[in-house]
């Protein structure tokens, strides 16, 4: 078999990947295509196989192919609502971001954790306000998410979005709750992070607090 060039910059040459019917089953799933998932599983492949990211294909059908119908049926057959990447996302975290609120609604009835981390201790909700995507904030508050959880860094939802300048994002958050007296791991508020022309973040009253 021929050998593909150096790998990840060290110079050793790497055999290509042979198509594997586990592949051929999470790129269906990608893709949205059910018949092929179907022949898969019924040839022996597992419903919760996952790729070299850890990404299952019900994952996979929620991020990529965002396909509600396909996300049920493959929970029918077993697979695992909650099941996180390798970056410690599941499915609820990519459909917030992703602005899938069919999927997130779906996902949230069915007991899939609204607040849950991933590796660097963001949830749900910090994801969604990194893609400014409004209807899923609300919904996933409107759904207990704590509107305050910091990341690893220190950094809240409201610091995120002060930070790219989302002024309607963060008026909705701390109509909510947020707190803009936190701190980050850097000493910085909301108000110290606001991007220029963030006026909500930076407008006096609104984060003004006591040093």
């Amino acid at each position: 078999m021929p050998h593909a060039g150096p790998a990840l910059g060290i110079g050793e040459p790497r055999a290509p990947e042979r198509f594997t019917l586990e592949l051929r089953y999470l790129q269906a799933a990608r893709d949205g295509d059910r018949k092929v998932i179907g022949f898969a599983l019924a040839r022996g492949v597992a419903v919760d196989t996952k790729d070299d990211l850890g990404r299952s294909a019900l994952l996979l059908a929620t991020h990529d192919a965002g396909s509600l119908e396909l996300v049920k049926w493959l929970h029918a057959r077993g697979a695992a609502l909650d099941e996180p990447d390798l970056g410690g996302r599941a499915a609820i975290s990519w459909a917030a971001a992703d602005g899938r609120i069919e999927i997130l609604r779906w996902l949230a009835s069915q007991g899939a954790a609204i607040d849950r981390k991933d590796i660097e201790q963001r949830t749900p909700l910090f994801h969604a306000v990194s893609t400014e995507q409004l209807e899923a904030v609300e919904f996933l508050l409107d759904h207990g998410a704590n509107v305050n959880t910091p990341d690893r860094y220190g950094d809240t939802p409201l610091m995120l979005a002060c930070s790219k300048g989302y002024d309607t994002l963060a008026e909705l958050l701390l109509r909510r709750g947020a707190d803009a007296a936190l701190r980050n791991q850097e000493g910085k508020t909301a108000a110290d992070r606001a991007a220029p022309g963030a006026n909500v973040c930076r407008g006096a009253g609104a984060l003004q607090t006591p040093r």
